[in-house]
């Protein structure tokens, strides 16, 4: 199967005071590592940064297109991402760029974890469903282009259109690469503020690099 990514890039980042994708992370900017990341787990496919209109960006090794709606959320900006890569590859690997822990060997496991049939694996962690760490079916942009047009706002209407399979952690961990790499799944680990930024930061420095 033909992976490729979607980095959500275009959120408001009200909390964090300053747009996301231009925080610093080690000498790289939040967008530019999700980049390396996502594209690292999907075996060097196509990767798709979704921005806001008229959004700044750091030049980036990926495809960019812009919401069609601005700061219209993480489903509009999903399905101008599958839109993007139609043809290019057959399912994606979505996030945002501020999980800056996430591992390419999370991204492997769970686009492996993919079965025919489903639609799209969206993992559970801490007891919290991760749509924005989960991968989807190329095939659906015409679905959540049917839930857009019907008012849909959110990445949790999808389970309600289409097949959705969740993922425990233990089946997460049930991938070799991925136990030894990032045993308590720190991947999901997420930044709204600055003072959690810092933490992550400081967390990275204190643990090895994951692969």
């Amino acid at each position: 199967m033909r992976a490729g990514a979607v980095v959500l890039a275009g959120g408001r980042s009200s909390r964090m005071g300053r747009p996301k994708a231009l925080l610093d992370w080690h000498g790289a900017t939040a967008v530019a590592h999700a980049v390396d990341v996502v594209r690292d787990g999907a075996d060097g496919g196509p990767v798709c940064v979704v921005r806001a209109p008229g959004q700044d960006v750091p030049p980036l090794a990926a495809i960019v297109v812009e919401d069609p709606v601005a700061y219209g959320g993480p489903l509009v900006a999903l399905h101008a991402g599958l839109v993007a890569l139609e043809g290019r590859c057959e399912a994606v690997f979505a996030c945002g760029v501020d999980t800056p822990l996430l591992a390419p060997a999370f991204v492997r496991a769970v686009l492996r974890a993919l079965r025919d049939g489903d639609d799209a694996v969206v993992p559970v962690i801490g007891g919290q469903a991760q749509p924005l760490l989960a991968a989807y079916r190329i095939g659906l942009a015409p679905v959540l282009g049917e839930l857009l047009h019907g008012g849909a706002l959110g990445l949790r209407e999808i389970p309600g259109a289409c097949a959705v399979r969740t993922l425990s952690e233990h089946e997460l961990l049930e991938d070799a690469d991925l136990s030894a790499t990032d045993p308590h799944l720190r991947s999901a680990a997420n930044a709204n503020t600055a003072e959690e930024w810092a933490a992550l930061l400081r967390e990275a420095r204190e643990t090895p690099a994951s692969g």
